[in-house]
């Protein structure tokens, strides 16, 4: 879940046309120290589907451990249907598979009423349980929709230590974060040397991030504006996220 959160945070006044990204499917590799210690997917479907009476998108992203880490084992996933023209969410689902810990929720989006409807599936019986009811702020989105916005937003205008303000909704409730942009920097990857975007996003307080500092974020300076690299750091250690 982790990884699912770290690659979806989000920013305003997107690129006009997203249609390029139909198809793309990004592999990573997930590093704790040395080890590898899973492997994570996104994925954005080629086709379009109808939700709501809108076009959308549909995004999947998916991660699970490996190895040594499959002692602490997470299998998670997690999908999104995002509007084709303004990218906002109008419905999200998460499978959640993380030790003994089980969660199936989905959530329609009601951008008109500014609400979302949140349902979680009973594992007992094997059906969604009535919606639940929260309040969103306007044209919300949730976090692989603001994904999409980080990757399809205009950086020119920015000067370093500018602060990106973000709204969205996750799980029961709508959040505000802030993301300040480092300007640009060129990394070593597998691919070799790339020239990036560098982010920040002051992170809530929690019991997994040492520090609202904590999180670093790598995006290719191109048109793709791929997500390259996080690294995280933890209370437990270093946690480091490439593209494959």
């Amino acid at each position: 879940m982790l990884f699912v959160c770290l690659i979806t945070q989000a920013a305003n006044n997107p690129k006009a046309n997203a249609t390029f990204l139909k198809g793309e499917t990004l592999e990573y590799k997930a590093r704790w120290g040395l080890l590898t210690i899973g492997r994570a997917q996104t994925k954005i479907d080629p086709k379009v589907y109808m939700v709501q009476s809108h076009p959308c998108f549909k995004i999947e992203v998916k991660g699970q451990t490996n190895g040594l880490a499959s002692l602490f084992y997470v299998k998670d996933s997690w999908s999104s249907y995002i509007d084709t023209s303004d990218l906002i969410t109008h419905r999200t689902s998460r499978s959640i598979r993380e030790g003994r810990y089980v969660l199936d929720e989905t959530a329609n989006f009601d951008h008109k009423n500014k609400r979302v409807a949140v349902s979680i599936l009973d594992q007992k019986q094997q059906k969604y349980n009535e919606p639940k009811y929260y309040e969103a702020p306007e044209n919300v989105t949730d976090l692989i929709g603001g994904f999409m916005l980080m990757r399809l937003r205009d950086f020119s205008n920015l000067k370093k230590n500018d602060t990106i303000k973000v709204n969205g909704f996750f799980e029961d409730k709508s959040y505000e974060m802030n993301i300040v942009y480092l300007g640009k920097e060129i990394i070593n990857t597998s691919r070799g040397k790339v020239r990036c975007l560098l982010l920040r996003p002051i992170m809530p307080d929690n019991k997994l991030l040492n520090g609202k500092h904590s999180v670093d974020v790598w995006m290719s300076d191109d048109d793709s504006q791929t997500l390259m690299r996080i690294r995280a750091k933890m209370f437990i250690g270093t946690f480091n996220i490439e593209l494959d």
